[in-house]
């Protein structure tokens, strides 16, 4: 008879298959969609409300902030924009925020979401799963779910998120989803406060999933909301020495499935914008946003992703439809910098995304030094690996 402990770690591999059989088909499915125009893949950020205030996080607000901004949709005005965008074509729906769990109404948008057939996968915190919540899942399990850890210890937690209790309370949320069949992943987005820790959040991770995705890329805030993302995140050299260590750690196991395992969310994303963003309009967007993703915010603007502040549609007032065939046009006149398009490392060691130079500098037509050291470290250590 199987123990206790044998049936968790047979449930964390057959997630870890799952989480890997569906990834690798997700991006190719939406590199033939954006050929298409097809919304294949949204975004629903449901709240910019979040039970943590981590000094990095670039679309917190607080009731106060959202009310000078708009209003939180309801959950019937999310219900029927996702009526009308499985209408238009999509399949694939991220439930975000904030802290989507933190809306007393998450049960009854999540549940007509997944009954519309929507292949859902959901961002959180871990801290509000609840025995209520784990039922939900257990009854409607989201194909896969990304819980952000952001300290080995109640201390790191207090530093980042002003909460030592929510370690602990991250940890229950974990153990409960091992019950769920979903694809689960734990990531971390390193700053100063936590990057002396990669190994020990590995660990942590490795106990619930195989999968432990790391984020390095701090951009500043957007939309309204405030954080300290200039002085808390990592130098480009700090950044891509965490990329190294992490990759080497999952090397120096040899092996196969621990190697397709690892993920460095900034190389990884980079990469597989530029194989499946093909030369279609918006040209100055070179991954699939606005081809064939699309972001709604809190208040009910369509943007390519989360990482723009404007231009946008307004799918609630407009219709989904109008508001996703609208939205490419919007970007047709923007170009790079000049310093951009002259720049040696325009093509191939630079994202040049819009929206992060939109995000570090208010506007598309200037640069920053920040994203310009980033590139030539990124080349650097290209240069470095390939002599």
């Amino acid at each position: 008879m199987s123990t206790k402990s044998e049936k968790i770690e047979k449930k964390i591999m057959d997630n870890d298959q799952l989480s890997q059989s569906w990834e690798s088909s997700q991006i190719t499915l939406a590199g033939y969609a954006a050929q298409r125009h097809i919304p294949l893949g949204g975004t629903f950020e449901l709240t910019p409300r979040c039970n943590l205030k981590c000094k990095m996080c670039y679309i917190r607000l607080d009731k106060r902030e959202m009310d000078l901004i708009g209003r939180e949709r309801t959950a019937g005005e999310w219900i029927d924009l996702a009526k009308e965008a499985i209408a238009a074509g999509t399949l694939n729906l991220l439930i975000t925020g904030g802290e989507p769990l933190l809306r007393d109404d998450f049960a009854e948008i999540y549940t007509a979401l997944t009954m519309m057939g929507f292949i859902i996968t959901l961002n959180t915190n871990g801290t509000l799963i609840t025995p209520e919540i784990l039922e939900l899942f257990k009854k409607y399990p989201p194909t896969a779910t990304n819980v952000t850890l952001y300290g080995a210890n109640p201390q790191t937690y207090e530093a980042i998120c002003g909460n030592p209790e929510a370690f602990y309370a991250t940890i229950r949320g974990l153990e409960m989803l091992t019950e769920v069949p979903t694809a689960l992943e734990v990531r971390t987005t390193f700053i100063r406060d936590n990057m002396h820790e990669l190994n020990a959040l590995r660990e942590i991770a490795n106990k619930y999933t195989k999968r432990f995705g790391i984020n390095i890329t701090v951009n500043k805030a957007v939309r309204g909301s405030c954080s300290d993302a200039e002085n808390c995140r990592l130098t480009p050299v700090q950044m891509f020495d965490l990329i190294e260590a992490n990759t080497e750690y999952y090397r120096s196991l040899n092996s196969g499935t621990e190697v397709a395992m690892e993920k460095n969310m900034e190389t990884d994303n980079y990469v597989q914008a530029k194989a499946y963003g093909f030369d279609l309009p918006p040209k100055i967007i070179t991954c699939l946003a606005a081809k064939s993703m699309y972001w709604i915010t809190w208040d009910g603007k369509m943007l390519p992703c989360g990482s723009f502040a404007s231009p946008y549609t307004l799918p609630c007032e407009e219709g989904f439809k109008q508001a996703w065939d609208r939205l490419p046009a919007l970007f047709e006149d923007i170009s790079l910098p000049e310093e951009c398009r002259k720049c040696e490392y325009a093509n191939g060691r630079c994202s040049n995304c819009p929206a992060i130079l939109q995000t570090e500098t208010g506007s598309f037509n200037r640069i920053h030094p920040y994203i310009c050291e980033v590139a030539k470290e990124r080349a650097r250590r290209f240069e470095k690996k390939n002599f």
